[in-house]
């Protein structure tokens, strides 16, 4: 894969994390279909946790990828040395 869609895909990322974070009543709330779901006591507790770990994880890989992409953009191209690694005396 390109540095270049590596960087895109950082920011598309970090875009996704911003959106999850938005208030809730911006975005429609998804709730959870009846059944197994709905008997257990602490899905909502379960739920309040994962909403608030996923946008900052997505948010910091997204930064992370853009960086490393950033830099390998920058970096120039450093040519291929073949090296002759015989140790033999001829």
């Amino acid at each position: 894969m390109s540095a270049a869609l590596k960087l895109v895909l950082g920011v598309v990322v970090i875009l996704i994390g911003l959106w999850l974070l938005l208030p809730a009543g911006v975005v429609e709330e998804v709730k959870p279909e009846e059944g197994i779901s709905a008997r257990l006591d602490w899905w909502q507790h379960f739920k309040t946790v994962l909403m608030g770990m996923i946008p900052p994880f997505l948010i910091v890989i997204g930064i992370l990828v853009v960086w490393i992409e950033a830099e390998e953009m920058k970096a120039p191209d450093v040519p291929d040395i073949e090296e002759d690694f015989d140790t033999e005396d001829k």
